[in-house]
C-alpha cells in the first residue's frame, strides 16, 4: 500500500507536524520544534500561512481519498456509470450509424 501524508491522531493543534513526522518516521517533537522555529524566525506570516494551507489540504488519517470513490451515475447525463471507458454521446449510437448508412444508399 502506498504511504500517504495525513494528519496525525496525536495532535497538538491540527496534526500537521505530527502527520509530517509520521510520514518521514521521525520523532514528532523534533518536527514540531523545527516547525515552530521556522514560523517564528520567518516573521510568522509565511510559516503560519503554510501551516493553515496544510491543515486544510491534508486529509485525516481515516479519511478515504476522493479518487477511490465510485459514483453510480454520471453527474452530467444522469445515466448509470459503467466505468468501461465508452464515452459515446447517445445510448443508441450503433442504431444512429446504421440509419445514416441507409440514407447514403
Amino acid at each position: 500500500m502506498q504511504k500517504r501524508l495525513t494528519k496525525s491522531q496525536d495532535k497538538i493543534l491540527v496534526g500537521v507536524f505530527g502527520g509530517i513526522a509520521n510520514y518521514f518516521n521521525v520523532d514528532p517533537t523534533w518536527v514540531r520544534i523545527i516547525g515552530a522555529a521556522l514560523i517564528i524566525f520567518t516573521g510568522f506570516f509565511p510559516g503560519t500561512a503554510l501551516y493553515i494551507i496544510a491543515a486544510m489540504v491534508m486529509p485525516e488519517a481515516n479519511e478515504v481519498s476522493p479518487r477511490v470513490e465510485k459514483h453510480e451515475t454520471d453527474y452530467q447525463t444522469g445515466r448509470p456509470n459503467t466505468m468501461n471507458g465508452d464515452f459515446t454521446k447517445s445510448d443508441n449510437h450503433d442504431e444512429d450509424s446504421n440509419d445514416n448508412q441507409d440514407n447514403k444508399n
